[in-house]
């Protein structure tokens, strides 16, 4: 197999390599004149299985992925596997106001163009699957998240909505520790109110775990109404580190541990799923 890595996932994808003992493409990527991308897969790929590895967060992230996509088509592979960590676009998967696209159909389509099989890390809404015509798989990370942290002490762990509950509870149960969600409700469109579970957190290590982690908002309110519980340690984990507008630099002064996977590439990016991408790609998922 040849792992093609986008921009967005270079560790990741040489990451997958080494795993699976597969060769790690070099990619040629420049801009013509006028502003538009160029990217050519140097490393012969006729008659092979290519996987590319890529994130959907940014609009020229899409743009790369899908042209290396293409390029892998064109080169002759025998089957192209598009593999993004990160499913960016994959949070509209309905219509909420007249006149709006379903960008995570859009997205599923565009990639169904140029690969045979999608892969991808925990994407945020299960109903895009459903879009696909081509097997399309979102493999599941919580067992590895749940390892990370098995010798860090944690009594507790802590989903900040019970939308997330079922991710803290079976890591939880991995961890043969208690689970619990925070109560939270919108009172208006600026006022949101959270509320702990009946819990004695006094003295204890709380591990906040989430699917992604965006502005921090949610994340900044749950640590400080721990902190104000007595809670003496508190960790904070996420599979997609997204941190729009830098905002790790707000929740890290105020916990003890900051760590998510590498799907987005980033400092706080310490839990690795290459292995789970591996099984994945070879069909052990």
């Amino acid at each position: 197999m040849i792992i093609v890595p986008a921009s967005t996932s270079m560790g990741l994808a040489a990451k997958v390599a080494k795993e699976m003992g597969a060769t790690l493409a070099e990619v040629e990527k420049k801009r013509f004149p006028d502003g538009e991308m160029y990217v050519r897969i140097l490393t012969e790929a006729r008659g092979l299985e290519v996987a590319v590895i890529g994130n959907t967060r940014s609009d020229e992230d899409i743009v790369e992925l899908l042209l290396l996509l293409n390029a892998s088509r064109e080169a002759g592979a025998s089957k192209v596997i598009a593999v993004l960590p990160y499913f960016g676009y994959s949070r509209q998967h309905m219509i909420y106001k007249p006149g709006e696209p379903v960008s995570s159909k859009v997205m599923t389509k565009a990639l169904e163009n140029f690969s045979d099989r999608i892969v991808c890390v925990e994407i945020h809404d299960e109903e895009t699957v459903g879009f696909a015509s081509h097997p399309f798989s979102s493999i599941s990370v919580i067992r590895t998240s749940s390892e990370y942290f098995r010798d860090k002490g944690i009594d507790i762990i802590l989903s900040p909505d019970d939308g997330g509950y079922e991710r803290a509870k079976k890591m939880a149960e991995i961890l043969s520790i208690p689970a619990y969600y925070i109560d939270k409700k919108r009172i208006d469109a600026k006022t949101v109110e959270m509320h702990l579970p009946k819990v004695d957190f006094s003295g204890k290590s709380v591990l906040i775990v989430d699917d992604i982690i965006s502005t921090g908002g949610t994340i900044i309110k749950a640590v400080k109404l721990l902190k104000d519980n007595g809670a003496t340690r508190i960790s904070v984990s996420a599979v997609h580190g997204i941190f729009a507008k830098d905002s790790d630099r707000n929740i890290e002064p105020m916990v003890d541990l900051l760590a998510v996977s590498d799907t987005i590439h980033g400092s706080h990016s310490l839990i690795s799923v290459a292995g789970d991408i591996s099984r994945a790609l070879a069909g052990d998922e």
